[in-house]
């Protein structure tokens, strides 16, 4: 599979356990990465045959940006779901982490979705 990647795509996002966390939205660093064949596109030189990747990140923004969430587990499941349903893609990995959870050590989480068995 080849791969399409939007990373380090820094946004506001209300996410939180509690309440007072949530209040205020807060940044997040999301990255995405869409598995898709993309001879096609090559041979054809056309933008259908592929993912558009401003538009990608136009739709991917929106969603965590105007949404709220207790987990980061729910945010990148949305995200995940968002990217299946829009793109023609084979699979897709999220990873997500608040920013100010970004330095050293970096901690976050990542999940991969896919339309078929997970490759080994």
């Amino acid at each position: 599979m080849d791969i399409v990647f939007i990373e380090n795509l820094r946004l506001d996002c209300r996410v939180g356990v509690t309440d007072e966390e949530r209040r205020q939205p807060q940044k997040v660093l999301l990255d995405v990465t869409l598995a898709l064949d993309l001879r096609r596109a090559a041979a054809t030189k056309d933008i259908e045959d592929t993912v558009d990747y401003r538009e990608a990140k136009r739709l991917l923004s929106q969603f965590v940006s105007a949404g709220e969430f207790v987990l980061l587990e729910s945010l990148a499941e949305g995200v995940a779901a968002l990217a299946m349903e829009r793109f023609e893609v084979e699979r897709v990995v999220v990873r997500v982490r608040k920013e100010k959870y970004s330095a050293e050590p970096s901690i976050g989480i990542e999940i991969e979705r896919g339309r078929g068995p997970r490759p080994r």
